[in-house]
């Protein structure tokens, strides 16, 4: 806009007497406030729009060189004056959002909050100025162009704040996520995990687990394992299964039968969960020596034991509530014994497996989850592979639920400890 109006100030200054006339009448006319400068800083033409937007009356501003007091209420340039001085270095000084003028000849932008006098008000003014040269380069006018932005202005400012308020709640809600990540860490014995020769992995839907999977050797040498999966995924549900931790611990060093560990466990969940929260888990005791194992599921999808061909030799049911939910002493711990005499495994996993959504919506499914079991070998790494055979199911798509899994070995084998 600021070329096209700089075109017909020249070609008015320029124009023989008999179209003067009607290039100010037509200048006069723009929709966009414009005033124009002569050389010495005179008003040439103070437009109707500007009259409009300043509430200033042409007659009272041209031919004089206080056009600033439309914008300020002390003695300040504007913008068309440091381009007719050439003092382009102070646009940085006296507007807010400005333009390089690499070329200032072609004229320059700026950006900044007015005090309107006349109208007692501020305005957020876009300009435009641009320097008018005769046929020799003499400098003859310049030309101004103002648009009122206040509006949008405003707007694009209440989205920054906003912006950056959401932006240092998130940073914050960031630190204090990485807090909590590290204190729930700190309350698994990873080495216990590690000496407990399972393999497991865990996959959140978002930054935090549900699912916990724990694991110790007793002094007498059994293994204690558990697959727990608390209501919901994130932060919430990883709270909720942290009471947990520390009485499975103290309860495994004291070699106390399965279900006492269930009964101990389920008091403490039922009194500090709040309602509607609770913890469905398998838990698993075994006696590698004797080749015998127990088991207890409570509102987990069905525990199976499989051989080294991935064939399954037995399922165990859910057969119990979650924990946390009653608090009855006799919540239910209906445990299942089993034996073994030839190398097994006994796979443990969460709903979030099953329920993995392809993009068809296909869910992963038992009949899957089985045929991942069969493709293995006895020493291959069941985990790894079922691990695998869900994320191809994915195809790349988020899971909607918490992934666990959880092997123990069923070793023929006089374990050492």
């Amino acid at each position: 806009m600021t070329a096209e109006v700089v075109d017909k100030v020249r070609s008015a200054l320029e124009a023989p007497e008999q179209h003067l006339s009607f290039a100010i009448t037509l200048m006069e006319h723009l929709v966009v406030p414009t005033f124009v400068l002569d050389a010495d800083h005179r008003v040439l033409i103070w437009n109707r729009a500007c009259e409009r937007l300043t509430h200033v009356p042409a007659a009272e501003i041209v031919g004089t060189s206080d056009h600033w007091k439309a914008f300020y209420e002390a003695r300040r340039p504007c913008l068309a004056d440091l381009v007719a001085d050439g003092y382009y270095e102070q646009i940085a000084d006296l507007y807010s959002v400005h333009d390089e003028p690499d070329q200032p000849t072609f004229g320059v932008h700026a950006e900044n909050w007015c005090w309107m006098p006349r109208r007692g008000t501020r305005l957020y003014l876009a300009v435009d100025a641009g320097p008018v040269f005769d046929e020799q380069g003499k400098l003859i006018a310049v030309v101004e162009t103002l648009r009122d932005v206040t509006e949008k202005h405003v707007a694009q400012t209440k989205v920054a704040e906003q912006a950056g308020i959401l932006k240092a709640q998130y940073d914050e809600q960031q630190r204090e996520a990485e807090l909590a990540r590290r204190i729930l860490e700190h309350q698994i014995r990873t080495d216990l995990l590690d000496a407990s020769g399972i393999k497991y992995s865990v996959i959140p839907a978002s930054n935090f687990s549900g699912d916990l999977v724990l694991a110790a050797r007793a002094p007498s040498g059994k293994l204690y394992a558990l697959l727990a999966d608390a209501t919901g995924h994130g932060l919430a549900a990883a709270v909720s299964v942290l009471p947990m931790v520390q009485e499975f611990y103290r309860l495994v060093e004291h070699s106390q039968p399965l279900a006492v560990l269930i009964e101990s466990v389920n008091f403490l969940l039922s009194n500090s969960l709040p309602t509607g929260r609770f913890v469905a888990a398998t838990m698993v005791e075994l006696d590698e020596e004797n080749r015998q194992g127990e088991i207890w599921v409570g509102g987990m999808p069905d525990a199976l034991l499989i051989d080294q061909s991935g064939e399954l030799i037995r399922n165990f049911e859910s057969k119990d509530l979650p924990l946390g939910i009653s608090r009855a002493p006799d919540m239910g711990t209906r445990t299942e014994r089993f034996a073994w005499d030839e190398a097994c495994r006994l796979m443990l996993y969460s709903d979030g497996v099953l329920e993995a959504l392809s993009p068809e919506n296909a869910y992963f499914g038992m009949d899957r989850l089985l045929d991942a079991a069969r493709t293995t070998t006895g020493g291959e790494d069941l985990v790894s592979r079922l691990s695998l055979a869900v994320s191809t199911h994915l195809s790349g798509l988020a899971a909607h639920d918490d992934m666990s899994v959880l092997v123990i070995g069923c070793s023929t084998k006089v374990v050492e400890v």
